[in-house]
């Protein structure tokens, strides 16, 4: 299939969300302009009855236009709340167009930070960049969430661990409305993973004897005290203290203020008011949906075990909302003179943070399982014609397709093979010309594995593979910073997959290793290349639990074949050059190449090419 179904709806579902937020945003104005218009008709008919005391004229158009107003702020408040949703749903769909399209830009997170340098994979795959897998794939709002994604595509799950992914993925597949929304809702939280990992770990405070609960009551007499003597002033003109009640309550204030606002400074700010709101939003997607899998009914259960996670998170955004009267200073004066507003509610804060503290970690972290599965399932949704893999110990090929292709390649330019590899100590060596795709199928089969080893589907028809790890020495360059030339940074990844092999073979508990070995040590002469070559060949295939292709232009290492003979199997892509163009159909077929098209590229580049003097 191609991008054209999944680009096409992305496009429409986006405009057609884009139309609504219109509406709703021209909603907002009018209902604003009366609101408006409420206000100052209630302000100027109220203060025409109070300066003429004509009560009877304009009293009722004071009130009339004082019900507007409250009618015009309620009306408000749904709009008002519906736009960033719309707006975030908008942009869901324009991203899943941008990923059918290859419109990379458009999609802000490419994953860069998750290289590593010990793992160079990485980057020879593009696993992650721009126009990378994990760009590919990423549907994932909380930044714990993108974090485990990237974990997953870097070291995999067991066999077992596969298969759940994948029957949690199946069923968020066909969950088209379910997974928008939930990246709908995630997409407002927005959150650095700095300040979520600050927010864990505030919850997990827990304070033995925190100032707010031990001056709880005494406040709340205090604040008992002061009303009584308002009350008792202005009701039965009793001459109470009611001044210096309130007096009382404001020093209380200035004295504890210091101490309790550390407390909760850090969710109270108005970046902060966002995250509270998207989190409970998804929760309450989760809790609201019956799932059939087995991993997505058991993430379900972890949640709510504790009861709902939605209605903690809504209690704690009700929190931090009454703690919001601080950003305006005549504000939490007035309350805290009246109520000791600030105690009451960090002691309510306090208790919140005792009761339900300890799950905010293990909430989110199921969460963010969540959302990876959701990413793949929505990967799996945009590419309808991949398969499902089998990832099994019991494989009788460590790695088996047919129809094999590269995943980032457009599916209207990719072209497929069919590929079994022979086993663990056997060697494939790929030959063939320039240009004929070598390369790319290196990157083909190393993406499919990592894919297949994550959970998601497979650019193939079918796949069976044993779980294994990789290690690829496809683009190597050199290191002017390290002193090294690109043939010496070659040796020293060449070395560290003899490494990585030698160990997988001492150490049974690390998986298979599969290596990926393009134009191997060609940064030397022939001669030399040849000798070394073989040399590091024979070294692999003395790996019990290695396995790996290798591609080469030296058509002398096919030797190899009659020197290990079921040991070693020869493959190839060719060419064909008419005279003005070359000529690719990208199919493996076996054996050695019988064309070369070194020369036909240079003349085709305008480069004389003399023959070589007898």
């Amino acid at each position: 299939m191609s991008a054209r179904g999944p680009a096409d709806y992305g496009r429409r579902q986006a405009a057609r969300y884009a139309r609504r937020l219109e509406r709703v945003r021209s909603r907002i104005g009018v209902v604003a302009a009366v609101r408006l218009g409420s206000f100052l008709v209630f302000a100027a008919f109220g203060f025409a009855a109070w300066q003429d005391d004509a009560w009877t004229t304009y009293g009722a158009l004071a009130a009339l236009g004082g019900l507007g107003f409250v009618i015009a702020a309620a009306l408000h408040r749904r709009p008002y709340a519906a736009a960033p949703r719309i707006e975030a749903l908008r942009a869901v769909h324009a991203r899943r167009a941008a990923r059918a399209t290859g419109a990379w830009g458009e999609l802000a997170d490419d994953g860069a930070r998750f290289l590593d340098a010990d793992a160079p994979h990485l980057a020879e795959l593009q696993v992650f960049g721009r126009g990378s897998l994990y760009q590919l794939i990423e549907r994932c709002a909380l930044p714990w969430s993108r974090a485990r994604l990237a974990a997953r595509l870097k070291s995999g799950l067991t066999p077992t661990e596969v298969s759940v992914a994948q029957e949690s993925a199946r069923e968020l597949s066909a969950a088209r409305a379910f997974r928008a929304r939930l990246e709908a809702e995630g997409r407002l939280v927005d959150i650095s993973a700095e300040r979520l990992d600050a927010f864990v770990a505030w919850a997990a405070q827990v304070e033995p004897a925190p100032l707010a609960r031990r001056l709880l009551w005494p406040a709340r007499a205090l604040v008992v005290v002061a009303w009584a003597c308002i009350v008792a002033s202005a009701a039965f003109g009793v001459d109470a203290p009611w001044k210096l009640a309130l007096g009382v309550n404001v020093v209380v204030f200035m004295v504890t203020t210091g101490r309790l606002s550390g407390t909760y400074l850090g969710l109270v700010d108005q970046e902060q008011a966002g995250p509270f709101i998207g989190l409970r939003r998804m929760f309450e997607r989760v809790e609201r949906r019956r799932f059939r899998a087995a991993g997505l009914v058991a993430i379900r259960a972890d949640l709510t075990r504790r009861g709902s996670p939605a209605r903690r998170i809504a209690r704690l955004e009700t929190l931090v909302e009454c703690l919001g009267v601080r950003a305006n200073p005549l504000s939490a004066l007035i309350a805290n003179a009246l109520l000791l507003w600030e105690v009451q509610v960090v002691a309510a804060l306090e208790a919140w943070r005792t009761e339900h503290g300890a799950a905010v970690r293990e909430d989110l972290e199921r969460l963010a399982e969540l959302e990876v599965l959701s990413s793949i399932g929505g990967f799996s949704a945009d590419h309808p014609d991949f398969a499902w893999p089998t990832v099994t110990e019991d494989a009788k090929s460590p790695l088996s397709g047919e129809g094999l292709g590269h995943p980032l390649i457009p599916a209207e330019r990719r072209r497929v093979n069919d590929f079994t590899h022979p086993g663990e100590g056997h060697l494939v060596l790929i030959t063939g010309s320039n240009m004929a795709g070598k390369s790319s199928f290196l990157r083909t089969l190393g993406l499919n594995a990592l894919l297949a080893g994550a959970g998601a589907p497979v650019c193939a028809r079918s796949l069976t593979l044993r779980p294994c790890a990789l290690s690829t020495s496809i683009q190597v360059t050199d290191a002017p910073e390290l002193g090294l030339s690109r043939f010496y940074a070659e040796v020293k990844r060449i070395r560290r997959i003899l490494d990585a092999c030698r160990s997988a073979a001492t150490t049974p508990a690390l998986p298979l290793r599969l290596f990926l070995i393009d134009e191997m040590l060609s940064g030397t002469n022939s001669r030399e290349r040849h000798v070394a070559s073989v040399s590091v060949a024979r070294q692999l295939l003395e790996q019990p639990r290695a396995f790996g292709l290798v591609t080469t232009h030296d058509l002398s290492l096919v030797a190899l074949e009659r020197d290990f003979p079921g040991r070693v199997e020869t493959w190839h892509f060719t060419d064909r050059f008419d005279g003005e163009a070359l000529h690719f159909d990208y199919t493996l077929r076996p054996g050695v190449a019988t064309t070369t098209n070194a020369l036909d590229v240079l003349r085709l580049e305008g480069i004389e090419v003399y023959d070589a003097p007898t």
